[in-house]
């Protein structure tokens, strides 16, 4: 598995992110309901946060682990996978379709700035589980003293 961590995009980047994400899930849910189609398929993703991280966990049963890439960069959590079609037989006629097979992408935004060189990802039984540290905030704490003279400015 193959974990990617990129600093320094943070600002107008995001929101255009989150419209393309909106836009890809309009599509998404557009399609039909086969999974037969050509093209990229989102897993389930759960995403919930504690005191001190962010948990981002992904189910794609059926990958193996040298297949999958986790991107981290400043605002955004990328999976991305192939999970192969292992139907024993070439010819086949299906009676129910509910396992989609081929590329995968999730992608998470990230709720708040993470420590980027802590991010760990574990693949066990099915699941991917990728725990995000949550970054201390920088406090400043003005100090008392004399206002500055014209001087000093």
């Amino acid at each position: 598995m193959l974990i990617v961590r990129r600093h320094g995009t943070r600002g107008t980047e995001r929101i255009q992110q989150e419209m393309e994400e909106v836009f890809r899930s309009l599509v998404i849910s557009s399609r039909p309901l086969s999974r037969s189609h050509v093209g990229v398929w989102r897993p389930p993703v759960e995403v919930y946060e504690c005191d001190t991280a962010l948990v981002v966990t992904v189910e794609i049963a059926g990958v193996r682990e040298d297949e999958l890439q986790v991107v981290v960069d400043d605002t955004v959590l990328h999976i991305t996978g192939t999970r192969p079609n292992v139907a024993p037989h070439p010819k086949r006629t299906y009676h129910e379709m509910g396992i989609a097979y081929g590329p995968f992408e999730a992608e998470v935004f990230l709720p708040f700035p993470v420590v980027l060189d802590e991010v760990e990802a574990v693949y066990e039984n099915g699941f991917l589980r990728v725990t995000l540290p949550r970054a201390q905030a920088t406090r400043i704490v003005p100090r008392a003293g004399e206002p500055a003279t014209d001087g000093e400015r």
